[in-house]
């Protein structure tokens, strides 16, 4: 009710709102679509350790107590700041004060992993102004690189990547194509959702807390990689159809710019699956197979004073 009903703050616009309101107007937004899978999820990962989960009887924790006061606290103080944020922060302390004082540590320790994961579940917007401009410098940055070293030659002008001036040509830089980084296309719409899906990937299939640890820490890299391979793709889409076909506006982006979006989804994926396989792969007997010396060839059988026959005079 405090979450789902009570006016907590503007937000963004000119009346109160609740904070499951506000938080599903973002969710209707493209970067933050995952976030509805969140509840579900952690339904699954419950459901999933059903046999593993504690046969002990619950019991009370008083730390969990003063948990839940001081999520309440944090509430208020959100409340009189006017920060929608904050209240985030208090229903996830709320949930996991409340786990603890009603079920006790056994159980708290239990479901600790689906009350992490509950992170997702917040649209954390703010989080563009401080990764969204750095991801578009790399991944220009990126792109320049590969594109020069496969023989385009290009230059980068801020978060732009321009085709490199010819001087013989009389062309300056630029000219032949010219594709800008935008917030959309610095990859932070597919980083957290690709984090989400690590996670989920690797509670369901990865045993041992380091494996799970790893594929998720993966996801970062491999988001960044899915990522310049679709500005890549964008970049040579418009060096041979042209900015309008490859790539149109950000209002109505074309069918090709669409489809390139897919791609970074396939590229971290399939990294996914590889960083599994590498993770899960039983290195010892792959490395003895390899240096392993060839076996040698049977010697023919012959008895004594016999030449060797063969097929030809069967």
């Amino acid at each position: 009710m405090l979450y789902a009903l009570n006016l907590y703050a503007y937000g963004y616009g000119s009346h109160m709102v609740t904070v499951l309101r506000f938080a599903n107007f973002l969710w209707q937004g493209e970067d933050w679509q995952h976030c509805y899978i969140v509840p579900f999820a952690i339904a699954g990962m419950v459901w999933f350790e059903r046999d593993r989960l504690p046969k002990v009887a619950f019991t009370r924790s008083w730390t969990g107590l003063a948990a839940v006061v001081l999520g309440l606290f944090i509430y208020w103080v959100g409340y009189r700041a006017d920060n929608i944020f904050i209240g985030y922060a208090s229903f996830q302390i709320l949930v996991g004060g409340t786990v603890l004082w009603l079920m006790g540590w056994t159980w708290a320790k239990a479901l600790f992993v689906p009350w992490a994961f509950l992170l997702f579940f917040y649209p954390l917007t703010f989080l563009d102004n401080l990764i969204a401009f750095p991801l578009r410098m790399v991944m220009s940055e990126a792109s320049v690189h590969v594109l020069n070293f496969v023989g385009i030659a290009c230059i980068k002008s801020g978060t732009a990547i321009l085709s490199a001036p010819d001087q013989l040509a009389g062309l300056r830089a630029g000219a032949r194509f010219s594709v800008d980084v935008a917030n959309p296309c610095s990859g932070i719409r597919s980083l957290f959702a690709l984090m989400m899906v690590s996670a989920l990937y690797g509670y369901f299939t990865q045993k041992g807390a380091w494996r799970k640890a790893v594929l998720f820490i993966s996801s970062i890299p491999l988001a960044i990689a899915g990522n310049l391979a679709r500005i890549l793709m964008l970049t040579l889409g418009t060096i041979v159809m042209g900015p309008e076909l490859a790539i149109g506006t950000l209002e109505k982006p074309t069918f090709f710019h669409m489809l390139a979006g897919y791609l970074v989804f396939a590229v971290a994926l399939a990294g996914m699956l590889g960083v599994g396989w590498v993770i899960n792969a039983d290195w010892k007997a792959i490395l003895s197979r390899v240096s392993r010396p060839p076996a040698a060839p049977p010697a023919p059988t012959t008895q004594p004073g016999m030449k060797p026959r063969h097929q030809d005079e069967y």
